[in-house]
C-alpha cells in the first residue's frame, strides 16, 4: 500500500487482485471472434492466436469463479439491419473489407465460446462499441459490488481490450492486464498495444494472478481465525 497526499493507494499485485474488490473482465469471448467457423476467420482473419488461448482462458475464468472472484463477461453485439450502427461505425467496421454483420444479437456467433458459463456471482454485459463502458451499465454494476480493480483478459488487444482498459482506467478503476490471456488477429498491432499497456498499467501473467488470489484468501482466512479466537 502506498500513501499519496494522505490517500491510501493499492500498489502490489496482491493488493490490486484481492478477490474482495477485484473482478475479472472477459472481453468479447464469442464464437464469431474465437471459433474456427466464426465470422472473423470466414472473412480472412487469422484467429490462430485467439483459438490457442481459449482453453487457458477458460481455465483462468474457472479458477476465478472457484475463488469467489466476480467475472464480468462482455459481449459485443450488432442489431439486425444495422440498427446499432451509425454511418461512422459502419465505415469503421468495414475498413478492412469484412462484413459488418458479426455477433448479431441472438445468433450463435454472438454466444460465449464453449466452456464459459456465467456463475451466480457473475454478470453478462452487452455493448455495441469497443469500450465496455460506453453506453452500458457496467460501471454501475461494478460500483454496486464494491469493485475497485479490473483484471482484463481476451481480444482483441489493440481494439476492444485496450479500449476497455482505457475506459476502466478513466472510470477510476485500478487495472491489471493479464498479458498471456490477451490476443489479436494482428501480431504487429498486438505487440504495439501490449507495449503501451505494459508502460501504463499494472500487468501480470495468469499464474501470477491466481497465486495472488490464493495468497489474499489465505491471509483473509488467517485473519478470520485470529478474530474468532479473541
Amino acid at each position: 500500500m502506498r500513501n499519496i497526499h494522505g490517500i491510501p493507494v493499492l500498489d502490489t499485485l496482491g493488493e490490486l487482485a484481492d478477490p474482495r474488490h477485484a473482478a475479472v473482465v472477459v472481453v468479447d469471448m464469442q464464437n464469431d471472434f474465437c471459433h474456427p467457423e466464426g465470422h472473423f476467420p470466414r472473412n480472412g482473419k487469422d484467429v490462430s492466436a485467439i483459438i490457442a488461448s481459449v482453453d487457458p482462458l477458460v481455465e483462468f475464468v474457472r479458477a476465478a469463479q472457484a475463488r469467489g472472484v466476480m467475472v464480468a463477461f462482455i459481449r459485443q453485439l450488432t442489431l439486425p439491419h444495422g440498427m446499432s450502427d451509425s454511418p461512422a461505425w459502419l465505415r469503421f467496421k468495414c475498413r478492412d473489407g469484412k462484413s459488418p454483420e458479426y455477433t448479431l444479437k441472438d445468433t450463435w456467433g454472438a454466444e460465449l465460446v464453449e466452456g464459459l458459463v456465467p456463475g451466480p456471482r457473475d454478470v453478462v454485459v452487452e455493448k455495441f462499441r469497443p469500450d465496455a463502458f460506453v453506453r452500458t451499465p457496467l460501471d454501475g454494476i461494478l460500483r454496486a459490488r464494491g469493485i475497485q480493480t479490473l483484471i482484463v483478459v481476451r481480444n482483441s488487444t489493440e481494439g476492444c481490450v485496450e479500449s476497455t482498459i482505457r475506459g476502466g482506467s478513466y472510470h477510476d478503476y485500478y487495472i491489471v492486464a493479464v498479458m498471456d490471456l490477451i490476443s489479436s488477429t494482428n501480431l504487429e498491432m498486438h505487440q504495439g498495444s501490449q507495449r503501451l499497456v505494459r508502460a501504463r498499467y499494472p500487468h501480470a501473467d495468469a499464474k501470477e494472478v491466481i497465486a495472488a488470489w490464493d495468497e489474499a484468501l489465505a491471509d483473509a482466512g488467517g485473519q478470520d481465525a485470529r478474530g474468532a479466537g479473541r
